[in-house]
């Protein structure tokens, strides 16, 4: 949509999408010609100055917002001078062009001699254009308002943030729950965003696995079909750290066996500082221990438990 941007004695100077058809019966020589003719018009042209015109400032607002809707909230509430700059910018990067044009017909024919200027308060002067100079002092009061009049409200950013922090931090913890769950604990974002539903992690989405893992023997708690709790509604259970020995089916702390556990799933221990974790088919695969030393980790292999004490960030198992 053209839309007319500045009228002088001369031209009309009309906007256009550069994709638009204008000269359409022009060779492409005198178009190219038009084109760079408008460019320097729009370059000659103080952005400040042509934001005090608000006629001006109106017409620009319609073609931004008609013909480019990523404008459109700069169109509806921009700062004046930040419209004008737009557009100037995107004169001199070609996606919009200024064409100079003959003046409009009125009255059955052309508007021409133009109608001559009003009397001057300076004598001798006539047709003459505002002031293109800008103190620094103005400069710096339009960059603020501009900036005001643009700026994404600070709580608007934190709750994009939230939004964002929340996907992350729940898609990495259903990826790796032992790892990620103490990480993003003692970094807060669990009593802030909350812990994704763990009830389905670790179970077997292939139907025609090994055999093995529907052994009798894995009917304990599981069988009843109930989901993993949250650590604070665990059932408490008495536990003796390190008392493992080689035999698979030995208790490694009451309720809690090398196999046979829930698939995916822990269990606490009464002291709130000591947890077991199980894989997904119900073995026992690592432990937790806060309550002797510095907080540490065990992982197992085969039923046997490494001994090294791996290092861990605090989980909070209350």
């Amino acid at each position: 949509m053209a839309v007319e941007l500045k009228t002088d004695s001369w031209y009309r100077y009309t906007l256009y999408r550069s994709n638009e058809r204008y000269m359409a019966f022009e060779p492409e020589e005198k178009r190219r010609e038009a084109v760079d003719a408008g460019k320097k018009f729009t370059a000659s042209a103080y952005a400040d100055v042509w934001a005090k015109d608000a006629e001006l400032v109106k017409r620009v607002r319609a073609f931004l917002g008609e013909n480019f809707h990523w404008h459109d909230r700069l169109a509806k509430s921009g700062a004046d001078l930040h419209v004008v700059q737009t557009l100037m910018d995107m004169v001199r990067g070609g996606s919009v062009v200024v064409i100079p044009e003959k003046p409009v017909f009125s009255g059955g024919g052309i508007a021409w001699p133009p109608k001559k200027p009003a009397s001057s308060p300076f004598w001798g002067v006539e047709n003459y254009d505002p002031p293109r100079y800008a103190s620094v002092q103005e400069r710096y009061l339009a960059q603020i308002a501009e900036l005001q009049a643009t700026e994404t409200p600070w709580a608007e950013i934190e709750a994009m943030n939230d939004v964002i922090n929340q996907k992350f931090m729940h898609a990495a913890v259903l990826i790796d729950p032992l790892g990620m769950l103490p990480t993003f604990a003692r970094a807060g974002w669990i009593s802030k965003y909350g812990s994704p539903d763990l009830s389905t992690w670790g179970q077997e989405t292939d139907t025609g696995g090994d055999s093995d893992t529907s052994d009798a023997s894995v009917s304990s708690d599981s069988a009843e079909g109930d989901a993993s709790t949250p650590l604070g509604d665990a059932q408490p259970f008495e536990y003796t750290p390190d008392m493992l020995d080689g035999d698979t089916e030995e208790v490694a702390a009451r309720g809690v066996r090398m196999t046979g556990n829930e698939p995916g799933g822990y269990r606490i221990n009464p002291n709130g500082l000591d947890a077991d974790y199980f894989d997904s088919k119900g073995n026992l695969c690592a432990q937790y221990h806060e309550s002797h030393g510095e907080a540490h980790g065990h992982n197992f292999d085969a039923g046997l438990r490494d001994d090294t004490h791996l290092p861990m960030s605090p989980i909070n198992c209350r």
